[in-house]
């Protein structure tokens, strides 16, 4: 058993991957912290009996633990940190994980002694799907003896920890939110554009799979530019045109296309830039 004992405080998504993983490592999880609501301690109570953690809300827990891990909404947490307030957390680890928030969200936590620090791994966490977070980067900013601990305990859950500015988070959340929930959103789009051709989103999802691990093996190797191909990098505007016709029965994926086209004018290799702006404009 590791010597770092941790509370989670929250039971969602985020907050029950993260327990199993840190229990799975060699850390003890003392608390779930559940908010007081039958739904919540209900959550918190099945995740407790996985993780051998006690359950309870946050003005009954004991916060005996060396380290308090808040897994909560970015909107939920500046409240949540309230319930804390005046508690004597000194020689205490304070931790959040959202990803456009910075560590002094957590400022109640730092002045109870507490030192402070904000942890989000680059990974997506769903119902139904609790992911590994061997080789996950988890983006680090705070307190200097709060970011020493959470190193140390992202390295053991054999992830990627990384510095971050605080005043970089939102163009970084930014980043993390095109390549999860907007990619999705692309392939959301893509089940459309199929529909319009005949194909059901079933056999879309289906039949796109191989083009689509093809493509991100070729971009995790080479890189965007050498991994684009079609009718932009030829500068193919005849085929470009008659894809804007097909899409007028449906404006909003029209739309899609022709932002997604004119990012590629940007910054991908294109012949016929010129011909294929005019066409999109």
């Amino acid at each position: 058993m590791r010597p770092e004992t941790i509370a989670i405080v929250g039971a969602g998504r985020l907050g029950s991957t993260l327990a199993l993983r840190l229990s799975d490592a060699g850390f003890k999880i003392t608390e779930i912290i559940a908010r007081d609501n039958p739904r919540s301690l209900a959550q918190g109570r099945r995740l407790s009996r996985s993780v051998k953690a006690r359950t309870c809300i946050a003005r009954r827990g004991t916060l005996d633990a060396t380290i308090i891990w808040f897994c909560m909404p970015d909107s939920k947490i500046a409240a949540g940190v309230l319930e804390f307030a005046r508690r004597d957390l000194r020689n205490k680890i304070a931790l959040h994980s959202s990803g456009v928030l910075g560590s002094d969200v957590l400022a109640v936590m730092r002045e109870s002694g507490a030192a402070v620090a904000s942890v989000h791994p680059l990974m997506t966490f769903v119902q139904n799907s609790q992911p590994q977070l061997h080789n996950v980067a988890f983006a680090l900013e705070g307190d200097q003896r709060a970011v020493r601990v959470a190193k140390k305990i992202v390295k053991a859950l054999g992830g990627k920890p990384f510095p971050i500015r605080k005043q970089d988070k939102i163009a970084y959340h930014a980043f993390a939110t095109m390549i999860c929930p907007l990619l999705i959103s692309l392939l959301a789009a893509s089940e459309q554009a199929a529909k319009l051709a005949g194909i059901s989103a079933t056999e879309a999802r289906v039949r796109m799979m191989p083009i689509v691990e093809q493509t991100l093996v070729n971009y995790k190797h080479m890189g965007a530019a050498a991994s684009s191909s079609g009718p932009l990098v030829r500068g193919d505007t005849d085929t470009i045109g008659q894809h804007l016709s097909a899409l007028v029965r449906n404006p909003a994926l029209k739309r899609v296309y022709s932002a997604l086209a004119q990012a590629a004018l940007v910054y991908l290799p294109t012949r016929n830039r010129k011909a294929i702006a005019r066409l999109l404009s």
